[in-house]
């Protein structure tokens, strides 16, 4: 709030004393809460995790104030603000603000932060955090990509999030210069570099990349989206053990195959559609947007044949590798569910036979494939539940379905009235707190998510329990 409260006071366009008196507010909380509480000395991953959880909801909170104190949204729409908080701090990109321009810079900036700092925390949490939780299969992670990890909750996970900020930050520079010698401003070079390295999406303009009409800056995000969607531990090991580390990891040549494999199905179906140059322009550059969950906009989608549409929506519940700032299911975990089904049929052939599962030169442990198996379907579930609820609320059904796969998986754009070129104001009040729901599920992983409120519980529990032994 600080740092866009600086770009306010330079840019001289407003904010500057929203975004102030937003730090204030939030920094004398934030000490109060600080000076009440102190460190659990139990390795407890539950309660772990659920301080995780609800720091993360804490500042999607705080995130609210700059957009009511500046006037971007009234009080009485303080939902929406909060709805924008929570896009911006879940890497998702959708938006209710109907006309960006009439934003004051600031706050644009702000709004971008927001992604930036998602995402880095979003990195710190799968490669730290969820592996020791064992939970939903990513504590393959680990084993698939060793490097700045931590098996265990320990003093480790800050050495681990110390690395991972260096080079999260370097990419972010080097993202930022090659947009500033495309031409871009400083101001949309940073914005957009913010937005490309956390995979958010969020674009100071309301056309997106189309703005800028440019392939220069459509090609440098393009690569920035593809190498941030893939997993950052495997980066750390690249840096320091050199490029062979991304010829050993099995997900990372997954996570390739199925961005230009579906980059050459989208080819085929725009054949008639678009001419030559723009069919491997836009094919190219929607298949690693909405491939990776960013959900930068070039052109409306919406328009292309159903079945392309259909792939982009696969793109989307698929999501990037484990361990990046992407959403999705993981590529990690659409391994598993194929190498699942492939030995269930060979069972199917020969019963008696001994098959294992594994993922490179690893076995997968059938524990290991159950919880992964699950949590795919708990998440296609969401998706069902959700597009159910929201529908009910008052969208068509396409918008319904599509708006609740965006939001579980923090793509941004959908279908129907909530396309490439459209808001989210699309859906009802209601629908939109359905939205918001979805999408802290979708960043904070769905079995994790439960222990927010498990912890809770248990302390309440054993609080309880303390003052009926008390009176006994």
């Amino acid at each position: 709030m600080l740092a866009s409260a600086l770009v306010s006071w330079v840019d001289g366009g407003g904010g500057t004393g929203a975004l102030l008196l937003s730090a204030v507010i939030t920094g004398l909380v934030g000490e109060a809460m600080l000076t009440g509480s102190e460190a659990s000395t139990r390795a407890d991953a539950g309660i772990a995790f659920a301080s995780v959880a609800w720091s993360w909801l804490a500042v999607s909170v705080a995130g609210a104030l700059p957009y009511l104190l500046g006037g971007v949204f009234s009080w009485a729409h303080a939902d929406d603000a909060l709805f924008e908080s929570i896009s911006g701090f879940t890497c998702t990109g959708s938006s209710v603000i109907a006309n960006l321009d009439r934003v004051p810079a600031g706050l644009l900036f702000f709004r971008s932060m927001t992604h930036w700092f998602g995402g880095m925390g979003l990195i710190v949490l799968a490669v730290a955090v969820l592996p020791a939780l064992k939970v939903g299969g990513l504590e393959l992670v680990a084993s698939e990509a060793p490097g700045p990890t931590a098996d265990q909750l320990t003093p480790r996970v800050a050495e681990t999030a110390r690395r991972l900020w260096v080079l999260y930050g370097a990419v972010t520079a080097v993202v930022t210069i090659a947009l500033l010698a495309a031409g871009l401003s400083p101001f949309d070079a940073v914005t957009h570099s913010f937005a490309t390295v956390a995979t958010g999406g969020f674009s100071p303009h309301g056309e997106s990349i189309a703005f800028f009409d440019s392939f220069a800056v459509e090609l440098i995000i393009v690569l920035g989206m593809l190498y941030c969607a893939a997993n950052f531990s495997l980066h750390w090991q690249a840096v320091t053990t050199g490029p062979s580390a991304y010829r050993r990891i099995s997900e990372f040549r997954w996570y390739l195959w199925l961005i230009f494999g579906s980059f050459g199905l989208l080819l085929a179906l725009n054949l008639g559609q678009l001419d030559l140059v723009e069919n491997l322009r836009e094919s190219l550059f929607y298949t690693v947007s909405i491939g990776t969950s960013t959900g930068f906009v070039s052109s409306d989608y919406a328009l292309w044949v159903p079945a392309a549409q259909i792939t982009l929506i696969t793109l989307m519940v698929v999501g990037g590798m484990s361990g990046s700032t992407a959403g999705g299911i993981k590529v990690l975990r659409l391994q598993m569910m194929v190498r699942y089904a492939v030995r269930e049929v060979i069972r199917a052939r020969h019963p008696s036979a001994v098959s294992s599962m594994r993922i490179g030169d690893r076995v997968i442990p059938e524990q290991v494939a159950a919880r992964a198996i699950g949590f795919v379907l708990l998440y296609i579930g969401l998706i069902v539940v959700g597009g159910v609820v929201v529908t009910a609320l008052g969208t068509d059904l396409l918008t319904g379905f599509a708006g609740a796969a965006s939001a579980i998986g923090n793509t941004g754009p959908a279908l129907g009235d909530a396309g490439p070129h459209s808001t989210f104001l699309a859906f009802p009040r209601p629908a939109r707190g359905v939205l918001m729901a979805l999408m802290m599920f979708g960043r904070l992983e769905l079995f994790p998510s439960l222990l927010m409120f498990v912890a809770g519980t248990r302390a309440v529990s054993r609080a309880s329990r303390q003052r009926r032994l008390r009176r006994a």
